[in-house]
């Protein structure tokens, strides 16, 4: 009779301990998505610009829409004194209403060859013409917008990152490949320089962009929690057929919150809560 009792006395608290256990496992679903590899760093941009000054002092009229492309001796400002003037283009390119001060010293030409930390050290000084100008005052600039952007990119390491081989970057809108052409240690980054001219460098020379240092990868995509070693198998849990299952899994990419899984199928719940002992247990239908 205590044998018997010790038996039920047993099996009801195994039951209770496997109830208790099923009710504490929380649940993710695998669904799927895509791993990438991006940092954020800040780029310095130079293009072939040339400044428009003013001959005089006066009220200036521009005779274009701002970063309109213009011809060389295209008119493109009148400045109204005593005397009006109109002012021509000096060479093709896109007329920009603005400038920053930055156009003689920040060169393609430069970021090449001089000292990088001399170079981003000089301050813009943006300025924007209102209605007069004073003789010598930039009206803006032209920028030739057939000649290639070159950038210098603050990177967290230049290691890996060989001359002649390219990055891929995010500009706004734009994914652009660029060729490495420097690399510096101080500062740390590489002068890098783009198949031709990108669209918004020549109004903010200085801007955040992505760079994309590896290749995205595609398919189911889970916490990183759900991860489980069994012996000297990696897999997860799952919920499969009323029960948990550990299916050995095969990990194709990873970042830090997500593992990109090779053959699981989208949408099957995953035990986000893994531990030994989970095998076999029926969840709690409403935690799934």
């Amino acid at each position: 009779m205590a044998i018997l009792l010790l038996i039920i006395t047993g099996g009801v608290a195994w039951c209770y301990r496997s109830a208790f256990i099923a009710g504490t496992i929380k649940f993710a679903t695998a669904e799927s998505g895509t791993i990438t590899h991006e940092r954020k760093v800040q780029a310095t941009f130079a293009n072939q610009e040339l400044l428009v000054i003013s001959p005089l002092s006066g009220n200036v009229e521009y005779l274009g829409e701002d970063g309109q492309r213009v011809r060389r001796g295209d008119p493109i400002a009148a400045v109204q004194s005593v005397q009006s003037q109109t002012i021509a283009a000096a060479m093709s390119g896109l007329f920009i209403h603005k400038s920053d001060g930055l156009e003689p010293i920040i060169t393609s030409e430069n970021l090449l060859t001089m000292d990088l930390t001399k170079l981003l050290s000089q301050s813009a000084n943006v300025k924007v013409s209102g209605d007069t100008v004073q003789t010598g005052d930039a009206l803006g600039k032209i920028v030739n917008n057939l000649v290639p952007t070159v950038a210098f990119l603050e990177m967290p390491t230049v290691d890996g990152l060989i001359v002649g081989k390219t990055l891929r970057l995010k500009i706004g809108e734009q994914t652009l490949t660029a060729k490495i052409m420097r690399k510096s240690e101080e500062p740390r980054g590489v002068v890098a320089q783009f198949s031709n001219y990108v669209d918004g460098t020549a109004e903010q020379r200085r801007q955040e962009v992505t760079w994309i240092y590896r290749s995205p990868t595609s398919g189911v995509l889970i916490p990183k929690s759900a991860l489980w070693t069994k012996g000297e198998e990696l897999g997860v849990f799952l919920w499969s057929e009323g029960v948990v299952q550990f299916k050995k899994v095969k990990v194709l990419d990873e970042n830090e919150d997500k593992a990109c899984i090779e053959d699981l199928p989208n949408g099957i719940p995953v035990v986000i809560t893994p531990r030994d002992g989970l095998e076999g247990l029926v969840p709690n239908p409403k935690k799934i």
